[in-house]
């Protein structure tokens, strides 16, 4: 066999940001395939499955995100959050100061500008490195020091000679699809180059990926790639973006929790405990919200910020793109060396997400001195906006909200005072304000580094960018413009008008995304995914493309439903003088804005705005749909009580006017919640979208649902500069678990929907879970007792957690279409109802060759011999039509269809078919 050819790379066995002219062929892989399936993916109009290329089959795809651990680095030590080091946070460069102490040569008397004339010139942002941070000939920064040893994600998902294991176990569990984790951190985390705006990319890390996507090939994967992110990135308690994003903006994660800018749990000093998915409050806090901000609507709402002659968002964006690029040029490159055919691209790589889980930032608040109903996920500190800028320049600020997260939703329990240069993590302040800004000595180190040029107008260093534009006084503690965020100047250039996010910010970016995948990967499937609990925009009807009449306006509507897992306060709170923090307006309208700020705005019923064509047509053609949906009552609390459950997307949609009223009760209602919640997403996506594949991109549960709370995943672990390794505990689930899942996934199995459950985690132990905030969703671990019954083969469901609950039966490629699946593990039986047209019955007679034809023609069936165990011996099959043919060992079932009853309608004459699968006799554990 060929060895396929890689892209040019670099044949170093160590991490290396070596530039493009430098790099040299790395040796390929050469392991044949047996469970190849080459044939590409189509999204056609009016058709809720994916169409295999050839023999037009329905796919319905079913798969799993690899990996939680793709969001943190694995060199040079892995850096789970609950891992605190100098490498995860590495120490400041040397300033000029720092030198100039060293040296005792005194500073040149206008080196400080700051001070003097209040701004930065363009001389002040040439410097040179310093002696500590030589430079290389290709002209980027030499990391490779004792302080600061390059980070490296190769590794994630799997080392190389895993690889095997884990996606033989992953194809072994009927999987068919890989939402592929990549973080803009693990391509580009150590900044820009200084010669000129390109980044300086992991070459490694893209080599090593392509080489994975490879393993991926052997066993009949396909794969979607997923930009991810949480709250921004690793630094301010997520994972995505890289630590140079916060320099550039003039932040300093040294002091993010000092100054309350992000609860980050890498940085949680010891004696405190980890609050239960704490990290979601970080998108209202001051880091994530600021760089969100930036990056959408940097142009409107920070035009001070314009650096190496370009605003700080489009800056940010045009890295962000040209990452991802490398990495499609990457994919691109890889080709068969003899006939130039693409060996991932299409057969394997089918499409890219648009961005995980974007959130808005602040763009949308109406007011900052409150709390917003809208910020309802709450644990811990909560500071209003306002309170999160005070902190940020270091002041004591007096009753901040703090809430606890209880079954029904937050509860607030108190408030107190946070002191910046009280906080632990402070060593010594020196009477200095702790404040979330770089000072003008950092700043301008970081800028030498990465090569930045400041306009003269940027804001100052040190000093709170948004103050510096007029939205707060920091001598008055006070804001100045309540609705700053909210409105931002009309397309014309004249007057204001309201910020309406998704249509002017989310969209535009989502479609940048595409367009710069399908300048090299034309074929490209989008996966569009919206804002969590933001419906997705109407892209359908060309008068009204992007938000249709009656919506509720976009710059509140998104900021209502920005959390990922959205729990409302059980009652509406309001300020010290009595103002309700909620947002009034009926559907259809604005809040009533005061008359100060930036001016009052006369706001008339919108009729709809309308989108270019070529914008729509970009987005929706071959596009899939890829919404993420959870439990998000059980997933926060990690607890299912059965008979009482929360709707909360209705609520999000408005269909309840209260908390109170979205509460479900009963155990048959409880039980039917979810799916009737995934339907709902199906019709919203015809309705905006046009009928098209819906994939639920996240979807899942903890596996410690039900445990008491000392004996959940990030409760116990402590923090120490190495993993502790947790005992080879067996897993068990609860019955609160095992309830809760049947309901998901059996919801999804009624809808016919695609989906990829959260996830697959490699380095999953008991004691910490997934090892990134006390999340604990990975399907393996390498301490769980293995799932398989009695008598069952049980190397690959080694590891495996439920097994027998989510390694479900499913017709992974249908002649015609599914109409109906139905799946009681407890008997267990299957029933799966088809439609065809009437050209696709087959024979059952004919040559081997023609048997090897006939199964790619008849509908593909996944039977899991956990299960089936005893094949068609132990097994009843019975069919409306046709014949059957079982592959035990690849646990699937080809069904070729025959004569049936026809369905007839004005258009069309087509064949109903039914097939069950029942096991003959019960297999006691």
């Amino acid at each position: 066999m060929d060895s396929p050819s890689l892209p040019p790379s670099s044949s170093s066995s160590h991490p290396t940001t070596a530039p493009p002219e430098q790099q040299q062929q790395l040796q390929p892989l050469t392991t044949p395939s047996k469970y190849l399936h080459s044939s590409r993916l189509r999204v056609e109009p009016n058709d809720a499955f994916l169409r295999e290329e050839g023999t037009h089959r329905a796919w319905l795809l079913r798969g799993v995100n690899l990996s939680g651990s793709g969001k943190f680095p694995k060199h040079p030590v892995s850096q789970p959050s609950h891992v605190g080091s100098t490498h995860f946070l590495p120490p400041h460069p040397p300033t000029s100061s720092s030198l100039v102490a060293k040296s005792g040569v005194e500073a040149h008397p206008d080196a400080d500008v700051n001070e003097k004339d209040g701004a930065h010139g363009e001389s002040d942002h040439h410097q040179s490195p310093s002696v500590n941070e030589p430079l290389t000939k290709e002209g980027k920064l030499n990391n490779n020091t004792e302080d600061n040893t390059p980070i490296s994600f190769v590794g994630r998902p799997f080392e190389l000679d895993e690889a095997d294991e884990h996606l033989a176990r992953l194809r072994h569990w009927g999987f068919r699809m890989i939402r592929w984790v990549v973080t803009w951190e693990a391509i580009e985390h150590q900044g820009p180059y200084i010669i000129d705006i390109r980044g300086i990319y992991d070459q490694a890390f893209l080599d090593y990926t392509v080489k994975a996507l490879l393993k991926a090939k052997e066993y009949g994967f396909k794969v979607m790639i997923d930009f991810h992110q949480d709250v921004w990135s690793r630094f301010s308690g997520g994972s995505g973006a890289p630590l140079w994003t916060f320099h550039l903006a003039g932040l300093d994660p040294h002091h993010f929790a000092a100054t309350g800018a992000a609860a980050v749990h890498n940085t949680l000093p010891a004696s405190e405990p980890l609050l239960r998915m704490v990290w979601l409050t970080n998108y209202y806090k001051l880091a994530c919200a600021t760089m969100f901000t930036l990056f959408y609507a940097g142009r409107i709402l920070a035009p001070q910020c314009t650096l190496n002659g370009l605003n700080i968002q489009d800056y940010l964006q045009q890295h962000f793109l040209d990452a991802i690029a490398a990495l499609v040029d990457r994919i691109h490159a890889c080709r068969d060396p003899h006939t130039g055919k693409h060996l991932l691209e299409d057969s394997v790589v089918i499409g890219y997400d648009s961005w995980n889980e974007p959130s808005c930032g602040w763009i949308g608040l109406a007011r900052l001195d409150v709390l917003p109903d809208q910020h309802d996920m709450r644990q811990g500190d909560m500071p209003t906006p306002l309170q999160a800028l005070m902190l940020g320049e270091g002041m004591v600020v007096r009753d901040v909200a703090t809430y606890r997260l209880e079954l029904m939703g937050p509860v607030k329990k108190g408030s107190r005072t946070l002191d910046p240069s009280a906080h632990s993590s402070v060593a010594s302040s020196s009477g200095k304000a702790i404040k979330a800004w770089l000072t003008k000595d950092l700043r301008d180190a970081y800028d030498a580094r990465y090569g930045i040029r400041r306009d003269a107008g940027f804001p100052k260093a040190g000093e709170c960018l948004w103050a510096q534009h007029g939205v707060w006084s920091v001598k008055d503690r006070a804001v100045l413009q309540q609705d700053y965020f909210m409105v931002g100047p009309r397309g014309g250039g004249s007057g204001l008008q309201s910020i309406n996010w998704v249509r002017d910010h989310w969209l535009p970016f989502a479609k940048k995304v595409i367009d710069t995948v399908r300048k090299t990967h034309r074929s490209a499937i989008l996966f569009l995914e919206p804002p969590v609990y933001v419906p997705p925009p109407n892209l359908v009807d060309e008068e009204t493309a992007a938000i249709i009449e009656g919506d509720e306006d976009d710059c509140v509507e998104t900021h209502k439903n920005s959390t990922r897992r959205r729990i409302l306060p059980m009652f509406q709170r309001k300020d010290a003088s009595g103002h309700s923090s909620h947002h009034s307006g009926k559907k259809g309208t604005l809040p009533e804005i005061a008359e100060h700020g930036r001016g009052a705005l006369q706001r008339k019923k919108s009729k709809g705005h309308r989108h270019d064509h070529n914008t729509n047509s970009s987005l929706t053609t071959n596009m899939v749909y890829a919404p993420h949906h959870y439990d998000d009552l059980v997933l926060l609390t990690k607890r299912y009580l059965g008979w009482i459950n929360i709707d909360l997307l209705g609520l999000s949609r408005g269909r309840h006017s209260s908390l109170f009223g979205s509460i479900v009760f009963g155990p048959k209602k409880t039980k039917a919640l979810f799916g009737k919640q995934i339907h709902e997403i199906q019709q919203e996506c015809s309705q905006r979208l046009g009928q098209r594949p819906v994939l639920i991109g996240e979807t899942g549960l903890h596996f410690d649902v039900g445990l008491s709370e000392k004996k959940q995943a990030g409760q116990y672990a402590t923090k120490s500069s190495t993993t502790t390794v947790a005992k080879n505990v067996p897993f068990k689930p609860t019955k609160q678990f095992q309830k809760a899942f049947d309901n998901i996934l059996g919801g999804l199995d009624r809808n016919l929907v695609h989906y990829t459950l959260w996830n697959y985690t490699i380095e999953n132990d008991l004691q910490n879970g997934d090892g990134w905030n006390g999340e604990n969703l990975s399907l393996f671990s390498r301490g769980a007792k293995d799932g398989s019954p009695p008598g069952i083969p049980q190397d690959l469901d080694k590891g495996g957690r439920a097994v027998e609950q989510f390694c479900r039966p499913y017709p992974v490629a249908t002649v015609g279409r599914p109409i109906r699946i139905e799946f009681d593990r407890r008997g267990p039986v299957f029933r799966l109802w088809t439609i065809s047209p009437s050209t696709a019955a087959t024979t059952a007679t004919g040559s081997e060759a023609e048997k090897q034809r006939r199964s790619k023609e008849a509908t593909e069936i996944y039977v899991p011999r956990i299960h089936f165990p005893g094949g068609p011996q132990g097994t009843a099959v019975r069919v409306s039509d046709g014949t059957w043919e079982w592959d035990t060992e690849q646990q699937l079932l080809y069904w070729s269809y025959g004569p049936a009853r026809l369905k007839t309608s004005s258009a069309t004459v087509q064949h109903e078919h039914w097939m069950e699968i029942t096991r003959k006799t019960k297999i006691t554990k």
